[in-house]
């Protein structure tokens, strides 16, 4: 089940989320590789083109920062958006490039027509 983030972000404002990352014994690690990517509340389009963004050094915690047009939205019944986390950790007992998978759903609130 996705995350759902209380907190909501202001069209074409700025928006953080933070990402952690634990093994399979619950254990705080940073991953190997991670990357992220944010699509509309299906999955299915691309916002942004925001594909497999890397994180070049990736941490037991990660913060991603959204701005501008990862933000925008054109259809006003369209303001949620999903970002997924992807990458490989390695555990001390299973081995190496084991997956990563989480995502996290927010609400992106509407200008008014006199804000944007």
């Amino acid at each position: 089940m996705p995350n759902i983030i209380k907190e909501t972000a202001i069209e074409k404002g700025s928006f953080k989320i933070k990402n952690e990352c634990f093994d399979e014994s619950g254990n705080a690690i940073p991953p190997d590789s991670l990357s992220w990517t944010l699509t509309d509340i299906k999955g299915v389009e691309i916002i942004n083109s925001r594909e497999e963004v890397p994180i070049i050094t990736p941490a037991e915690e990660n913060i991603i920062l959204l701005y501008g047009d990862d933000l925008a939205i054109d259809n006003k019944e369209k303001t949620d958006r999903v970002i997924l986390f992807e990458g490989t950790y390695t555990s001390g007992d299973f081995g190496a490039s084991i997956p990563i998978k989480d995502e996290a759903v927010f609400t992106i609130i509407p200008l008014t027509k006199a804000g944007i």
